[in-house]
Order: C-alpha cells, then structure tokens, then sequence
C-alpha cells in the first residue's frame, strides 16, 4: 500500500506543481490552499481552479481505485508532514484529502489540530467537532476526542466567568469520553491533568497524573508539576 501511494503521488507531482500554483496568492503566508477548506464559503472558487479540482479528482481516483482510499492516502502524506512541523505543507494535503472525500473526518481532525497550533481555537473546535460527527473509527477517535477536549481547555484559557465554566465543561465531556473508550491512551489523562490544573481543580489534576503514569504516558513537564505541587502537595 506505501509503494501505491508512492507511485500515486509521483504520477501527480506536474500537475501537484499546477493546482499549487493556482492556489498560490500574494505571499506565501496568504496562500489560498493553507487554509481549510481552500477558504471556502467565504473565498469564491473560480472556474480554471474547479476545473482543476475535477482533473485532480479524476487522476487521485485512478491512481487508487476511489475517492475514499485517495483521501486517506492524502491525509496520510499530511500527518508526515504535520511530523517534520511543516504546517502549510500538511495544510495543503489535509485540504487535497478533504477534496477527495468530504464526508471522511480525517482532513476536518487535521484542520482542527492546525487551526490549534495556531492559536485560532475557534475555528480548530469548529473542525474537530465537525471530525467527531463523522468519525467512523472508535480506535482513532479516542485521540480524536482528546484533541477536542485540548482545543476547549485552550479557549477557556482566554475566556471569563460562565462562559470559562462553559468551556472547561466541554473540555472534561469529551476527555472523559475520550479515556472511557479507551483507559491505556495515557495522552488523554496526560492533557486532562493539565487542563485540570487550569480550573483550579489540583486534587483532580493530581488524580489525572497518576493515571496518565500508570499508562506510561509521555512525561508531563516538570515546570507544570512544580507549578501543581505548589498548589497542592502531591497526594500519597
């Protein structure tokens, strides 16, 4: 399957070279095609770049046998991207997936984690809830969810009063889903301890580390544990 996908992509990399020139604006940094959905509603899609799209689709489609699996292939090349930290790349390829296939929830959950990283918060839940409508798969959405509940604590961060009560709800609704289908996914209690420790709530932060421990989570930053043993004595 690698090989295919491979040999898929090298077929596709002049007219790759065309569609990326076509989305291409001023900057580098305003490019069309780094940003979700190609900026969609609100950008317009102009007629040489939907007939560009149709000729995409059509040689994606035989190059790998359907829309579905040269979706996945696409976002598969986006999450190796996404790897190495280049985020307009991987943009450009979760939005080739999404073309493919709009009805497959993998682009929408690589929108979101983008959307994440570059502080837009609101329109990273907007596509990770979005990806957790049409999530088809209980193994990735048990990451999926904790993505979700991420993004929430991150905008109750900047939010006050009931609307920071609101979010910090949410954040804990979707970890709590997110390690009820799956408890050894140490990252999900690793990233509710911390969210946690944001609410003020350091008895459930320490609660949430033990647990992130006994699943060999990745270790949590010795900065936030200084930070949540001065709040609260870690418990024995």
């Amino acid at each position: 399957m690698t090989r295919l996908i491979a040999r898929s992509l090298l077929a596709f990399s002049v007219l790759g070279l065309m569609l990326l020139s076509g989305y291409a604006a001023a900057s580098d940094e305003g490019r069309i095609d780094s940003i979700p959905l190609y900026g969609q509603p609100e950008i317009p899609r102009p007629d040489f770049l939907k007939k560009a799209d149709e000729d995409f689709i059509k040689q994606a489609v035989e190059g790998l046998g359907s829309r579905e699996a040269a979706s996945k292939a696409w976002y598969a090349q986006a999450e190796q991207f996404v790897a190495k930290g280049d985020l307009d790349i991987a943009m450009r390829r979760y939005n080739q997936s999404w073309l493919l296939n709009p009805n497959n929830y993998q682009p929408y959950w690589g929108f979101g984690r983008v959307m994440l990283q570059r502080g837009k918060t609101n329109e990273s839940i907007r596509y990770l809830e979005k990806s957790k409508q049409l999530a088809d798969d209980p193994f990735q959405k048990v990451a999926l969810l904790s993505d979700l509940g991420s993004a929430y604590s991150a905008q109750a961060e900047s939010a006050t009063g009931q609307d920071r009560e609101r979010l910090f709800l949410l954040a804990n609704q979707n970890f709590s889903e997110s390690t009820a289908l799956d408890p050894t996914y140490g990252n999900s209690w690793r990233r509710w301890a911390m969210s946690l420790y944001e609410q003020g709530n350091y008895a459930g932060a320490w609660e949430k580390v033990k647990k992130a421990r006994m699943q060999n989570a990745r270790p949590l930053p010795p900065p936030f544990l200084r930070a949540l043993e001065q709040k609260l004595p870690e418990p024995n």
